[in-house]
C-alpha cells in the first residue's frame, strides 16, 4: 500500500537516526558525528559514521550509506514500506491499516516477518484465552515469572494440536508456504499437506534488536510429548540465523549500553529470571555454543562481557571456547562461576539479586579461570600437565589484539608458574605465527565470497572527478541558491561521471519545483541502492572541500562557498578545454598523415588556449 507522504515525513522526523542506529550499533561521539563498527561488514576498526546534522550514515570501509529508512531496509532486508512501518511502530505513530490485498502483495522477508508476528500473537492469545493454555500459564508462574515478565518477553503457548496454527493462519490469510519458510509448519512426508511444528509447548518468541519476532524456542510441558529434547527451536530461515542472534538483546540492549558491559548466560529461563530480578544487562546464547556472529553483534553495545557458567564439565569446556572467541574479537572478558548444581535461574531464585551481583563482582580474568579449571582437573599435578596448561593459557593470550595487554599477561603468567618470561615469549611468538597463518587462510577463503559487496560505491568514488564531487556537495549543502548559481553557468550534462549527472538532474528538478529538499530527501526518493550510497559518500566527505580549497592563497581561511563554486566551474571548463585540445591535436596529426589541410585544427587549438588563458583570472559564462 502507499503510505501518505505526510505520514512518511512524520515518521522520519520522529526517528532520529542516531537513536535508531544506536539500537544496532555501539556509537561513540567523534566531533560532529558518531562512529561505530559497521553492522554490514566485519571490521575491527570503526569506520561507520552517523551524522545527526544530516540524518544520514556512511561506512568508509564498505561504502554503504543512506538515511534512517535505508538503514532499516538494508539491515532487516525489507521494503521501504515495511521500513516505514517498523519505524512508525517504534515511534508510536499510527499508520493506515493493511488490507488483505496488502498482505497478498507482501514479498520476500516481509511475508516471513508477518507470519512470525501473527504466530506470536496466536501463541500469546492461547496462553490467556484457552483452558489448555492455563497449563503453560501455571508453568510460567511456577518458574517464578510474573505477569509483567510474561508480557515483556511475549511468552505464549502452542496448542496440543496438529493444525492449531494452520487453522489460525487460514483465518488470517497467511499462506502455508510462507509458514513453512518461516519454520512454523512442517511438510508431511507424503506431500499431502503440513502440520504444526510446535505442539503443546511453552513458547519463547525470539525477537530481533528491532523488536520483530523472527523465531521461537519451545519448552516441553507434557511427559507424553513425542519429540525428544526439553527445548526445540525454530530452524534456520531467511530471517532467523541462530548463530547471529542473542535471546533477550531487544529487551536488554539499553541496559547493556548504559552499563557498558553484558552478562552472558545460556538458556531462556536463565535470562528471564535474572532480568526479572532487576539485572537487565543480560543476554542468552539460546542454548547453543557461543559464536563469532553473536559476539560481533554484542560488541556493538559493549566491549566488556561476563560469562556466567555452570560448574559441570561440559559447561566449563564451552566457557573456555567462549573465552577464546571473545578475546579473539578484541573484547574484554571475565568469568563468573556458579556453585555446583546451580544455573543462573536456580541461583537467583534461591539466593536473590544481591547474591547474583556479588557473584558477578567476584568474576575472574580468563587466566584465573583457566588456572582454576586446570587445577580442578588435576592437570597441574604433573610436569606434562603443567606444560599443557601453560601452553593453553599462552594460546589464549596470543588471541589478544592489544600487544601491551599480551605483555602484562605474560608477566603475570611468569610470576604465577615461575617460568622465565623469555620462554613464555618464545611460545607466544610461535602461537602468534600460527594465528597469523590461520587469519591469512580465513582471509583467502573469504575472498570473493562476502555476503555484502560494497565495492561499487567505493569504485564510483574513485572514478568521480574531484571538481564534480565538490560541485554536487556544494549544492547539497547550500540548497536552491547554490543550485541556481551552478546551473546558470553549466548544464547537468557537463558532469562526466554518470552517477554525478544523475544526482545533478535530481537536484535541478527539486530546485525548479521550488520546494524544500536536502540529501535525505534525495536518498528517500531514489530506488537505486548504489545511487543512495553514492549520495551518502559525498555527504560524508564534505570536509575535503574546505581543506582542499583553503590551501589556495587567494581564498580566505574560511572561503565563501560561492567563490569555491566559481573556481570549480572554471576548473571544470579548464579540464574540458584540455581534453578538447588533446583531441584536436590527435585529429591534426591524422590530417597531416593523410596530407589534408591542418589550418583549421591549428586555429581551434589557438582559440582553446586563449579561452583557457582568459579563464585563469575570469569567471565562467554559461555556454562556454
Amino acid at each position: 500500500m502507499r503510505i501518505p507522504e505526510t505520514k512518511i515525513d512524520e515518521v522520519r522526523t520522529a526517528s532520529d537516526i542516531v537513536d535508531v542506529i544506536a539500537g544496532y550499533v555501539r556509537l561513540k561521539k567523534r566531533g560532529k558525528n558518531f562512529l561505530g563498527l559497521c553492522p554490514f561488514h566485519q571490521e575491527k576498526t570503526p569506520s561507520f559514521n552517523v551524522s545527526p546534522e544530516k540524518q544520514m550514515y556512511h561506512c568508509f570501509g564498505c561504502g554503504v550509506g543512506g538515511n534512517v529508512f535505508t538503514f532499516v531496509m538494508e539491515h532487516e532486508k525489507v521494503s521501504f514500506v515495511e521500513a516505514v512501518r517498523t519505524l512508525a511502530e517504534r515511534a508510536g505513530i499510527a499508520l493506515p491499516q493493511e488490507s488483505e490485498a496488502d498482505y497478498a502483495q507482501a514479498t520476500g522477508n516481509e511475508e516471513l516477518y508477518n507470519a512470525c508476528r501473527a504466530a506470536a500473537q496466536y501463541f500469546s492469545e492461547n496462553l490467556v484465552t484457552t483452558i489448555e493454555g492455563k497449563l503453560a500459564f501455571e508453568y510460567f508462574h511456577h518458574r517464578g515469572f510474573s505477569d509483567d515478565t510474561i508480557r515483556t518477553f511475549g511468552l505464549g503457548y502452542s496448542m496440543n494440536s496438529w493444525d492449531g496454527l494452520i487453522r489460525f493462519a487460514e483465518r488470517e490469510k497467511l499462506s502455508l508456504e510462507t509458514l513453512d519458510r518461516a519454520g512454523l509448519v512442517i511438510k508431511r512426508e507424503d506431500g499431502s499437506g503440513y502440520y504444526d511444528r510446535f505442539r503443546g509447548r511453552a513458547m519463547f518468541p525470539i525477537i530481533s534488536v528491532t523488536g520483530r519476532t523472527i523465531g521461537f524456542g519451545a519448552r516441553k510441558l507434557r511427559e507424553d510429548d513425542p519429540i525428544q529434547g526439553k527445548y526445540i527451536n525454530s530452524p534456520e530461515t531467511e530471517i532467523y540465523h541462530k548463530s547471529r542472534n542473542l535471546y533477550g538483546l531487544y529487551q536488554s540492549r539499553n541496559a547493556i549500553r548504559e552499563k557498558e558491559y553484558a552478562i552472558l548466560v545460556e538458556g531462556y529461563a536463565d535470562l528471564i529470571s535474572v532480568f526479572q530480578a532487576g539485572i537487565a544487562n543480560i543476554v542468552a546464547s539460546s542454548g547453543t555454543a557461543l559464536t563469532e556472529g553473536q559476539i560481533e553483534l554484542l560488541s556493538r553495545y559493549a566491549r566488556n562481557i561476563t560469562l556466567v557458567y555452570d560448574a559441570d564439565s561440559a559447561g566449563s569446556k564451552a566457557t573456555m571456547r567462549g573465552v577464546d572467541l571473545v578475546i579473539e574479537n578484541g573484547m574484554e572478558v571475565k568469568v563468573a562461576a556458579l556453585p555446583p548444581g546451580d544455573d543462573p535461574d536456580s541461583f537467583v531464585k534461591k539466593h536473590g539479586r544481591d547474591a547474583f551481583l556479588t557473584l558477578l563482582d567476584e568474576a575472574v580474568s580468563f587466566l584465573e579461570f583457566k588456572a582454576k579449571l586446570f587445577q580442578a582437573e588435576g592437570l597441574l599435578d604433573t610436569p606434562e600437565g603443567q606444560a599443557r596448561a601453560v601452553r593453553s593459557i599462552v594460546e589464549t593470550i596470543s588471541r589478544m589484539k592489544d600487544e601491551l595487554a599480551r605483555n602484562f599477561y605474560i608477566k603475570t603468567l611468569s610470576e604465577r608458574y615461575g617460568i622465565y618470561e623469555s620462554v613464555l615469549f618464545r611460545e607466544l611468538e610461535r602461537q602468534l605465527g600460527q594465528e597469523r597463518s590461520r587469519a591469512r587462510e580465513r582471509r583467502e577463503s573469504l575472498e570473493g565470497t562476502s555476503s555484502f559487496d560494497g565495492s561499487a560505491p567505493i569504485a564510483a568514488r574513485a572514478q568521480l572527478p574531484t571538481v564534480e564531487r565538490d560541485l554536487i556537495e556544494l549544492m547539497l549543502d547550500h540548497g536552491n541558491r547554490m543550485v541556481g548559481f551552478v546551473f546558470s553557468r553549466i548544464d547537468p550534462d557537463r558532469f562526466t561521471n554518470v552517477r554525478a549527472r544523475e544526482v545533478a538532474d535530481l537536484i535541478l528538478r527539486h530546485a525548479e519545483e521550488g520546494g524544500a529538499w536536502d540529501a535525505n530527501t534525495l536518498v528517500n526518493e531514489v530506488e537505486d541502492t548504489d545511487l543512495k550510497r553514492f549520495i551518502a559518500d559525498i555527504v560524508f566527505t564534505k570536509y575535503d572541500i574546505s581543506k582542499g580549497w583553503a590551501e589556495i592563497d587567494s581564498l580566505p581561511e574560511v572561503p565563501d562557498p560561492f567563490e569555491i563554486a566559481e573556481r570549480c566551474l572554471v576548473l571544470l571548463r579548464t579540464q574540458e578545454i584540455d581534453q578538447q585540445i588533446s583531441e584536436t591535436y590527435r585529429r591534426l596529426k591524422e590530417a597531416e598523415g593523410k596530407g589534408d589541410p591542418t589550418i583549421s585544427y591549428i586555429q581551434q587549438v589557438q582559440a582553446l588556449q586563449q579561452e583557457k588563458k582568459e579563464l585563469r583570472g575570469g569567471t565562467l559564462v554559461k555556454g562556454q
